[in-house]
């Protein structure tokens, strides 16, 4: 529901929006942060072997509440468990039953199922907070505009980043990207933006990102202008190709080395390199994300009616190599488009103009 703001601005209904912080912990901090993504990676695994052996001895499907009994009981008896704050680990049960529901979901729809897997530590994405000033708590910091965050069992962390629009803390999601750790705040707040007038239609491509035609009141033609592309992943692509080969001479000489594709050692040197490629992939990600930002907050600040086509990017990049009774052709060049339209992210564009006209209170 939209209320009016003292300056005029229409102003959105409480909504929730994701705020993201970088965090500087100290080298204690940090090591303490590994080994509670490591406990919390290996509950998951815990709760998805209990769940597939109370279903392949007992044929009983268990859920949320019943794991979470279960949760109760091990860390009476657990030092490693009970090491962890309770309602975080509840956080980490709860993610593993929407995954179950995921897959359940797909199978009555006749998709692909995707059951859920088990997770290496170095591939799970991180552990959540549930409640704001008792698991966790955002602390403002004196002679700085930055805060601390306050975790429990691990302690208070320096981070920076600030919030569009402040609201009310709920939830805290920690995970590592790229090397770097970073919190991830659910804020309950109002949002408000300004907006122009007149109606702007535009289309988005590859070779020109941005074509759009805009009408401005009392004008019969409308004024056409294109943005280029960035082609972000293209700048950066041959440094990627460069190091990816490096990474590949690495893991088959260890792989000659110990004998074995599975399980072999990762030297330090090649984890080096990962944590270096993982650095640049993040860096793409960022200078993307921001240059969509700018956009579409600069589009809905310059006009009061959006209209574009609706895309599907799934289908627009999907693979031309058919299958083996029915190959595909120019199964590079598609490939090579498909990388290109997903450089451009069509569809993360078009849901920051979505919720950004929203917050505008445009159509």
């Amino acid at each position: 529901m939209m209320n009016a703001s003292p300056a005029g601005l229409p102003v959105l209904g409480p909504v929730e929006r994701k705020v993201t912080y970088r965090l500087y912990p100290s080298k204690t901090v940090r090591e303490e942060l590994f080994r509670t993504r490591w406990v919390h990676c290996f509950l998951w695994n815990l709760a998805l072997e209990e769940r597939r052996r109370a279903w392949k001895e007992e044929k009983r499907s268990i859920g949320f509440a019943e794991q979470c009994r279960w949760l109760t009981e091990l860390r009476s008896c657990s030092a490693l468990l009970s090491s962890i704050n309770a309602q975080s680990a509840q956080v980490t049960l709860k993610r593993l039953d929407l995954a179950f529901q995921a897959f359940f979901r797909r199978i009555r729809q006749g998709e692909k199922p995707g059951f859920p897997r088990f997770k290496h530590p170095g591939r799970f994405s991180g552990f959540g907070f549930k409640q704001h000033e008792g698991d966790w708590r955002l602390i403002a910091r004196e002679r700085s505009a930055h805060l601390k965050l306050r975790l429990s069992g691990i302690g208070e962390i320096p981070i920076r980043g600030k919030a569009r629009t402040p609201g009310e803390p709920r939830t805290c999601e920690i995970f590592l990207s790229g090397g770097r750790w970073h919190a991830s705040v659910t804020m309950r707040c109002r949002p408000a933006r300004e907006h122009g007038c007149g109606a702007e239609a535009f289309d988005l491509g590859t070779e020109r990102f941005l074509t759009s035609a805009r009408l401005e009141p009392g004008k019969s033609e409308p004024d056409v202008s294109e943005g280029a592309n960035p082609r972000h992943l293209r700048k950066a692509l041959k440094k990627l190709r460069k190091l990816e080969r490096t990474i590949s001479r690495k893991m088959e000489a260890a792989i000659r080395k110990q004998g074995k594709r599975k399980g072999f050692r990762i030297s330090k040197r090649l984890r080096k390199q990962y944590e270096l490629l993982a650095r640049m992939h993040a860096k793409v990600a960022n200078v993307r994300k921001d240059f969509l930002h700018k956009q579409s907050a600069a589009m809905v600040r310059r006009s009061g009616l959006l209209i574009t086509e609706e895309l599907e990017p799934k289908r627009m990049t999907a693979s031309a190599r058919g299958s083996r009774k029915k190959p595909g052709k120019r199964v590079r060049q598609k490939a090579g488009l498909n990388r290109e339209m997903l450089d451009a992210s069509f569809g993360a564009f078009g849901a920051m103009v979505g919720y950004k006209a929203e917050e505008a209170g445009i159509g």
